[in-house]
């Protein structure tokens, strides 16, 4: 997915010939899927037909990253998948079996990096005779206890708590690992819905409100790259603590975001043959398991 980002307070993005105009760059319609905008871009709603036209879906992201909208082509795509997605439902276990036997396995990978050896042998068997999805949870909960513990202690203290914490996170580690779960979590829905799935229906995670469930399983199998470009954030001192603001929670601030979308944008384009090939082994999962009926 080719993503253009746009974080600068109080422009106004215009059209002209097929390419969007921004200060004096011009980015062609042809490079870019995805436009990811913070909340105090102005658009013209004609500009904004257009870009869906092109196939061009625009992510909108508010302050602080709590709210955020996806703009996509109304045109539907691929019925016949999603009514195939919605009949392997009743399988849901073969699927939550695959998507944390998989995350377990990247993360301790990711550790292995870390040169931090864990033995997994006994979750994967547990999560291989689990009977219900809440024992593959419970399963997950106590494994991701142990590898955070690792996880922080690997990094500069004066950034973290030595845990994890969210909604609201409590230091600049935890910050940006939420601010760049999130971002992924919608980059994700957005190429789903591309695809032609329907990414509030999953097979892991429970599909509540807004809350897109199916892009939340495939999270599970990004967290430890994620984690490991966040880590190298902090080990490269890239982020300071004046980066960060302190209200309710702690949260990036607008300069502390400029110094890292390079890393994220290079993160998401090496994500990317990853994120393709678990999309196809997920459609090719529900061909198996409807198969089975």
């Amino acid at each position: 997915m080719k993503i253009a980002i746009i974080d600068k307070k109080d422009i106004i993005l215009k059209l002209d010939n097929n390419s969007i105009k921004i200060d004096e760059q011009t980015i062609p319609f042809k490079i870019v899927d995805l436009l990811i905008l913070n909340h105090k871009v102005k658009m013209d709603s004609g500009d904004i037909l257009k870009l869906t036209k092109n196939n061009i879906s625009i992510l909108l992201i508010s302050y602080n990253n709590e709210h955020t909208s996806i703009i996509a082509s109304a045109n539907t795509k691929a019925g016949d998948l999603k009514l195939a997605q919605y009949d392997s439902l009743k399988h849901k276990l073969r699927f939550a079996k695959y998507f944390i036997s998989k995350k377990i396995t990247l993360h301790k990978e990711q550790l292995k990096n870390l040169n931090i050896e864990v033995d997994i042998e006994d979750q994967l068997d547990k999560i291989y005779n689990a009977r219900k999805i809440d024992e593959i949870m419970g399963i997950e909960g106590t494994f991701a206890r142990l590898y955070f513990k690792h996880f922080f202690g690997s990094l500069p203290k004066h950034m973290h708590k030595s845990k994890r914490s969210k909604n609201p996170p409590q230091d600049p580690v935890n910050a940006v690992l939420s601010y760049w779960y999130s971002l992924y979590y919608n980059i994700i829905s957005v190429k789903l819905l591309s695809y032609g799935f329907e990414p509030s229906c999953g097979y892991l995670h429970t599909p509540f409100r807004t809350h897109n469930a199916l892009s939340s399983d495939f999270m599970e199998l990004f967290r430890a790259q994620i984690n490991q470009a966040v880590f190298s954030i902090f080990k490269n001192n890239i982020l300071l603590h004046e980066d960060f603001s302190k209200k309710g929670g702690v949260y990036l601030k607008y300069d502390g975001r400029k110094k890292i979308w390079k890393e994220f944008v290079d993160l998401v384009n090496t994500l990317k043959p990853m994120l393709d090939d678990e999309i196809a082994t997920i459609r090719k999962m529900i061909d198996e398991a409807n198969s089975d009926n």
